[in-house]
């Protein structure tokens, strides 16, 4: 994992990439760390990973495109390939404004009945360095 704050210094090519753009900065803010998923070859990234450890669960989001996205909070024991408590997909915006706004574990209305992980796309399609 990288501290993605020096990364993420980004600017927008255009203004339909300024929202998402702005939600990955967001979530750096928040606290979570990245991690660049490489295709099955180990050549181009394939993914970006995010994830913040914080009250006993893991906020994770995955970013394929600017529209293909995925969230999951999970608890700690439940990580990576258990139950989630929580999840989401959609665009890089959707997805982490939909996360950052969870409350935090153990909080009123924070998820707590885990169920079977349903994202359109696996981690399972890129490695880990």
């Amino acid at each position: 994992m990288f501290n993605a704050a020096s990364t993420l210094a980004l600017t927008p090519i255009d203004d339909g990439e300024r929202e998402h753009i702005e939600a990955i900065q967001r979530s750096v803010a928040a606290g979570f760390a990245f991690l660049h998923l490489r295709d099955p070859d180990g050549g181009a990234v394939a993914a970006i990973h995010a994830e913040r450890w914080r009250d006993g669960t893991v906020d994770t989001h995955t970013i394929q495109s600017m529209r293909r996205a995925a969230a999951v909070r999970y608890r700690v024991e439940d990580y990576p390939n258990g139950a989630a408590l929580w999840q989401t997909c959609g665009t890089v915006a959707e997805v982490v404004t939909e996360l950052l706004a969870l409350p935090r574990h153990g909080m009123p209305g924070a998820p707590t009945r885990a169920h079977r992980l349903a994202v359109a796309f696996s981690l399972t399609e890129v490695q880990t360095p």
